[in-house]
């Protein structure tokens, strides 16, 4: 068989594993670990409310500029090698949700992206990708930090005041950990010493590549780090959205505070992107009743509008993208002639 045909049935035969797997696992969490009669009947109840539809229209809004927002940082960093137009950038991002679906922690995305990259070292792109999930991480550790911190004190006078010192902790761990990122994300070219240190001579072609990490200036990384918090910023009000729509009324800078928790815990959580909404859930449920507790409330159906609102932020975030994103997925090319 002549190299260019092995080449071409072999990138076929990739993207159709990609697509089964990503299928496959979307459909194994939905339709056998899910209560999805419960979470129907949640979901029409909703959607019976005045204005339900426009809401959810505009949390599918969000979650476009979301993605948009994403694929403009990537289209902007990856320009050190590659220049891509931000409709490829858009589709790399898509695709790599889709790979991501299926890989722990959503590893997938990093080469998913890379993979739509013509020219350039896929590896280097993997390693940018990584830059540009760091600075996202730093926007959810500092935020998250701050957040922890304003939760914990707010509980001071309630009836958890006696058992606060955990969260202290945990907030303090946080802050630690977001001042080490924001060293490591703002001086990344460390990691090209780093590594090229660790790594034997023998592998110098490979270790060339971590040079991709002293590519970038303050400035540039300063630049991605805007469109990080601008992402943050989105998908944190997407959250706070749905729990108002699904009547957990909740004051807006106390929902923010409580939403900036529970993405800190799921930052600290390695999962399964289909796996999150579990994890997802079972925080969002423990932190809104400590919330509400404090104030003497327990809003009848608490959990359950809990687990429907974190069903709804990861459906809408991640499962419909990774859907559309099967599309985007045969514009990939795992070897090229």
């Amino acid at each position: 068989m002549p190299k260019a045909k092995l080449i071409k049935t072999a990138n076929y035969i990739i993207k159709i594993l990609i697509i089964f797997l990503s299928f496959g696992f979307i459909g194994y969490r939905l339709f056998c670990k899910e209560d999805l009669a419960g979470l129907s009947n949640g979901l029409l109840r909703i959607v019976s409310e005045p204005y339900a539809i426009a809401i959810l229209a505009i949390v599918l809004l969000l979650m476009l500029c979301n993605w948009s927002v994403e694929s403009l940082k990537w289209q902007y960093l990856v320009r050190k090698i590659e220049q891509v137009s931000f409709r490829k950038s858009f589709m790399a991002v898509w695709a790599g949700l889709t790979i991501g679906s299926f890989t722990p922690y959503r590893t997938g995305e990093y080469f998913g992206r890379a993979f739509i990259l013509s020219k350039a070292n896929r590896w280097e792109g993997v390693f940018i990708t990584f830059t540009g999930s760091l600075g996202q991480l730093l926007a959810t550790l500092l935020f998250g930090g701050i957040a922890g911190f304003l939760f914990v004190f707010s509980l001071q006078n309630g009836p958890a005041a006696d058992n606060l010192s955990v969260g202290y902790i945990v907030a303090g761990v946080a802050t630690m950990l977001a001042l080490a990122v924001f060293v490591l994300y703002f001086r990344i070219s460390f990691l090209k010493t780093l590594f090229q240190k660790l790594i034997p001579a023998r592998f110098q072609r490979f270790r060339a590549h971590f040079d991709v990490y002293s590519y970038y200036s303050f400035q540039e990384l300063l630049t991605a780090f805007v469109f990080s918090v601008f992402r943050y910023v989105i998908f944190s009000m997407q959250f706070y959205i749905l729990m108002r729509l699904c009547n957990i009324d909740i004051p807006l800078a106390d929902g923010l505070m409580v939403v900036s928790c529970i993405f800190l815990a799921m930052s600290a959580i390695p999962t399964f992107a289909l796996s999150e909404i579990g994890v997802r859930g079972s925080v969002s449920i423990l932190l809104l009743e400590l919330y509400f507790e404090n104030l003497s409330q327990q809003p009848e159906g608490l959990a359950s509008a809990a687990v429907l609102a974190s069903f709804l932020i990861w459906f809408i975030n991640l499962i419909i993208p990774a859907l559309i994103g099967v599309i985007f997925v045969f514009r990939l090319k795992f070897f090229r002639n």
